[in-house]
């Protein structure tokens, strides 16, 4: 099977006698007909003969992660993801990052230490051809994502995994393997054990995963149906084990619908303080943009009780922009009601 690489990728290739190959969402993609553009690429060759190898050429390396072993190659406005073939070992907590990284001249074991079959594809780029030690082709054909070992031990060991594989099937539109789905829900616990800024970097990528592909027919229902399914939201400090998804759906910015979504469901009595809390131990996010989306939010919601024109724009006025689609989900009536006000307030220059 041949996949179209570009020249300079062909011409970095050429310092690889042993064998240059891109792997992952790139190779994928491409045998779906889909665009990517991350090169992840790899090869048998150590940092330190790499670095030699390409000292005198047109191509400049810069470390990415010194204990992973990954570099940056780039030449022009091009650059590749290098990583020498390793193997992984982790704690039993599923936190994502591995204890130990051991460099291996296999193939074979690279592929194994990767997450799903149609993840593992390797492109051959000295030779332009595909190696596929986990049938990931087949599952590519078949629209499944599959664990390319022990899915137990695949969610086990890096929890993050779970939120990828959702991400991907919402992205693709791919079904799960049985025992694949089966094994991230026994490791659901761990994503408690995942960095805050990760989970939220995952689930902003779910809330738009079929935005990505615009080829594809994709189903954000099916998605949040899944993540509901898997009952994730207990990982993220919730107490209800399913949400029921009204605004997400009709936000353009939907990480504001889905909070929208949870405070719906959680109902607390204190909604400041319970924004604050989640969004600072839950998505990990910094004291000012807490504060920012604390506001915009408690904008909303305090449209939606009413509060006078006056005392509202004094405290919102700044969020207006932001608050003003967010209302169009609950009431296009109160939304004309306070832009009408703020109108007022910008052509009267008070």
């Amino acid at each position: 099977m041949f996949i179209d690489v570009s020249k300079n990728l062909k011409e970095l290739s050429k310092f690889f006698p042993e064998n240059l190959y891109v792997v992952g969402g790139y190779v994928r993609n491409k045998i779906i007909g889909l665009e990517s553009g991350d090169v992840d690429i790899c090869s048998s060759v150590d940092l330190e003969e790499l670095t030699k190898r390409l000292s005198n050429s047109k191509f400049s390396v810069k470390v990415k992660n010194l204990r992973l072993g990954t570099v940056l190659i780039s030449v022009g406005d091009e650059s590749f993801e290098y990583t020498a073939f390793r193997t992984e070992e982790y704690s039993e907590d599923g936190s994502h990052f591995p204890i130990k990284v051991s460099k291996t001249e296999s193939l074979e074991k690279d592929a194994l230490r990767r997450d799903f079959t149609i993840n593992s594809i390797y492109y051959n780029v000295n030779k332009d051809e595909c190696v596929d030690i986990c049938h990931g082709i087949v599952d590519i054909k078949d629209k499944i994502i599959r664990a390319n070992v022990d899915a137990n031990k695949l969610f086990g060991d890096d929890a993050e995994r779970i939120l990828r594989m959702v991400r991907i099937a919402g992205e693709l539109g791919f079904n799960i393997e049985k025992n694949t789905l089966n094994g991230a829900k026994k490791n659901i616990e761990k994503l408690k054990n995942l960095e805050n800024n990760r989970k939220y970097l995952e689930l902003e990528k779910i809330l738009n995963s079929d935005r990505r592909y615009k080829s594809l027919n994709t189903n954000l229902k099916k998605t949040l149906r899944l993540l509901n399914d898997l009952c994730v939201w207990e990982s993220f400090g919730l107490k209800v084990k399913k949400l029921k998804f009204h605004n997400v759906y009709k936000t353009d910015t939907r990480i504001f619908g889905f909070l929208i979504d949870v405070v719906d469901n959680e109902k607390p009595s204190d909604i400041k303080t319970f924004l604050e809390d989640f969004l600072k131990n839950q998505f990990g996010l910094t004291n000012a943009m807490t504060n920012k989306v604390t506001n915009l939010l408690m904008g909303y919601y305090d449209a939606i009780s009413k509060m006078n024109n006056k005392e509202y724009f004094e405290k919102y006025y700044d969020f207006w922009a932001d608050i003003y689609p967010l209302l169009a989900c609950k009431s296009k009536r109160l939304q004309n009601r306070y832009n009408f006000f703020y109108q007022y307030i910008q052509t009267h220059k008070q």
